[in-house]
């Protein structure tokens, strides 16, 4: 029995869309204060002749940990820390295991490299764009933002209710996590 041709050529349609459609689909989604500060990031990449950076699901994933765990254990550092019972703080790991733990990893690769900025702000100094401003006038933090080698971004902005420091109230931690990764 003959299959008609427009069902054939139907079912091709919806195939490849859904290959096309993939990569979508497992996108992370990131709040606004996340999307903006990777807006901010590749508009500056972009003003100086430099490849936007795409969203790297891991990479968020290991961002928005950080920020979180700094938040929780009011901390402000890169590698990762825990108190111990008399309440001193104990280094985990360090920040480029931890972006490894997140399934970023150098294993299968050629070529890896990471980088990273930290920030936290209440208040006025709590937006996207105050965490921007303050990366881009420190030149090591500005030195991450545009190297030229990366491509892949991560960003995590959690807010904390329980303050940190001298800052009661709400207060935001920003990680950005950036790398590249060149396959064998």
């Amino acid at each position: 029995m003959k299959k008609p041709k427009g069902i054939l050529i139907i079912l091709a349609v919806i195939v490849c869309s859904l290959f096309v459609a993939a990569p979508a689909l497992a996108t992370t989604r990131l709040n606004s204060y996340e999307k903006r500060i990777v807006s901010l990031v590749n508009q500056k990449r972009v003003s100086k002749g430099l490849p936007k950076l795409r969203v790297n699901a891991r990479l968020v994933k290991a961002a928005r940990s950080h920020s979180a765990q700094m938040g929780e254990r009011k901390y402000f550092q890169h590698d990762t820390f825990r108190r111990d019972a008399n309440g001193s703080l104990c280094r985990v790991r360090t920040w480029s295991k931890r972006i490894v733990r997140f399934g970023y990893t150098y294993q299968g690769y050629r070529y890896w490299k990471v980088g990273e900025n930290i920030y936290h702000g209440a208040n006025l100094y709590s937006s996207a764009e105050a965490c921007f401003r303050h990366w881009m006038k420190s030149p090591a933090h500005r030195a991450v933002i545009l190297t030229k080698a990366f491509r892949n971004i991560g960003v995590g902005a959690v807010k904390t209710d329980t303050g940190y420091k001298a800052c009661g109230g709400a207060v935001w931690f920003y990680t950005m996590d950036v790398g590249r990764r060149i396959a064998r």
